[in-house]
């Protein structure tokens, strides 16, 4: 009776062991720090593990789903362009290209937009005023930095700045243009905290604030159509996710979205978190990884699960890969030139629907892929691009040759391209737009594109 009696028992036993140690398991997940690696490791892997399951697919219904509300870019959002001295003629193509300039009645740009940089100055553009707000000069001044024991590394930075600053207000253009050059990018991480610091404090009322840089495009239309089914009064980091687990940021040159709840979380809440990051500025190489762990300390992470929205390359190399083809496309980056700005500006500006990277084939003017099935082999053409994360052979004599190498990967391979010179062929899991290069050939698999597109139009 007594040895019936002990198996009962010691189950119970058991059970309160494994009840004691998942109390223990969640007292020490809850006094963990947000910033741990434990934690910032066990939710990577955990993202990593979660996207096996997740169709392509879903991305094109989920701009199908029903809104949590009606977002308007220049009333419920706050855009805020990064500019430097250096790069300062991007901006007025910027804004007219995203068509941000203007309110009716206004003198200056649309309220809902602020430029900062590493100078200040006003310039009047088709009748309006358009301000550049030094914020590196506000970080240099913040109070956090009062009685800070400087280092060398501090004191060299701190004197670049105070250098450009000198040359730009002697009107010195050319000396500032070559300093701008050299420091222009040490000073870019100098912006990022004071720069959205006061966006918010300017406009606190604002549902969304948008980090962009002077060379990066939003499609508004699928911008607003991603913002109007997310709540902002919770806090939501969203970008390109790049980086290790320890540090994973938005890619700034991809845009950076930020909610109003993380944005009153960190500037109204934690004022000691906002204070550490002015001093970590001072020496941190990325601005956008900066932002990123600052976030980390208040519990607020990068959510990778809109990450694939958002692209950090020129329309011509964007790269459209499997997973994408049926996900919102929200940006561009890369513009460099304010012409090839412009050109963007033209044909997405009076969009009126979300656009997806697989529809960005047609919207470029490709030949459709009816076309691609008739003649293979395309000349002076590359679909391929860049040769990173790709697979070349070596020792290809034609363009035939090549077309049967991506064949025989034909569940791998989207593109390929064989150079005539240097007798190689390159393949990829993705195409691009390309431009006219001369000695190349490329060509698409046509099959699997066409399974891909299958019924995934937004």
């Amino acid at each position: 009776m007594l040895r019936r009696l002990a198996g009962p028992r010691r189950w119970r036993r058991a059970e309160l062991g494994l009840a004691v140690l998942l109390l223990w398991i969640i007292v020490l997940w809850m006094a963990t720090p947000y910033d741990s690696p434990l934690l910032l490791g066990a939710r990577f892997v955990a993202f990593k593990a979660l996207s096996f399951l997740r169709d392509p697919l879903d991305d094109a219904w989920w701009l199908r789903a029903p809104t949590v509300q009606h977002i308007d870019l220049s009333r419920d959002v706050a855009l805020v362009i990064k500019t430097g001295y250096g790069t300062r003629a991007r901006v007025l193509a910027q804004l007219d290209a995203g068509a941000l300039l203007l309110e009716p009645g206004k003198k200056g740009v649309a309220g809902s937009v602020l430029v900062i940089g590493d100078f200040a100055a006003k310039y009047t553009h088709n009748g309006r005023e358009v301000e550049i707000h030094d914020v590196v000069a506000a970080a240099v001044k913040h109070d956090a930095l009062t009685g800070l024991t400087m280092t060398k590394a501090v004191e060299r930075r701190l004197k670049k700045y105070a250098n450009m600053t000198r040359v730009v207000r002697d009107g010195k253009a050319e000396d500032a243009e070559i300093l701008a050059r050299r420091v222009g990018w040490e000073l870019d991480a100098m912006k990022f905290i004071p720069g959205l610091e006061l966006a918010y404090r300017r406009m606190p009322g604002k549902k969304w604030y948008i980090l962009q840089d002077d060379d990066t495009y939003f499609i508004r239309p699928t911008l607003e159509s991603i913002l109007a089914r997310l709540d902002p009064s919770q806090p939501m980091y969203l970008g390109n996710g790049v980086g290790d687990f320890k540090g994973r940021f938005a890619h700034g040159g991809s845009g950076i979205v930020l909610s109003h709840g993380a944005m009153s979380r960190l500037f109204d809440q934690h004022p000691e978190v906002v204070r550490e990051a002015y001093l970590n500025a001072l020496t941190e190489v990325w601005g956008d990884k900066l932002l990123a762990t600052t976030l980390m300390k208040i519990g607020v992470y990068l959510d990778e699960w809109y990450g694939s929205f958002f692209n950090g390359e020129r329309p011509t190399t964007t790269r459209i890969r499997p997973d994408h083809f049926c996900s919102p496309l929200v940006s561009f980056h890369e513009l460099k030139d304010p012409s090839a700005m412009a050109e963007v500006g033209r044909r997405f500006r009076f969009g009126k629907k979300p656009v997806s990277w697989g529809q960005l084939w047609k919207m470029y003017g490709q030949a459709d892929l009816d076309d691609f099935e008739r003649r293979r082999i395309r000349i002076n053409e590359d679909h391929v691009g860049r040769t990173d994360e790709h697979t070349t052979t070596d020792q290809v004599d034609s363009a035939d040759e090549c077309l049967a190498i991506c064949e025989a990967h034909h569940k791998t391979c989207i593109a390929w391209t064989w150079d005539k010179q240097q007798r190689k062929c390159h393949i990829s899991p993705w195409m691009i737009i390309g431009e006219k290069t001369e000695g190349k050939y490329s060509g698409l698999n046509v099959p699997r594109i066409r399974s891909l597109m299958r019924g995934c139009t937004l």
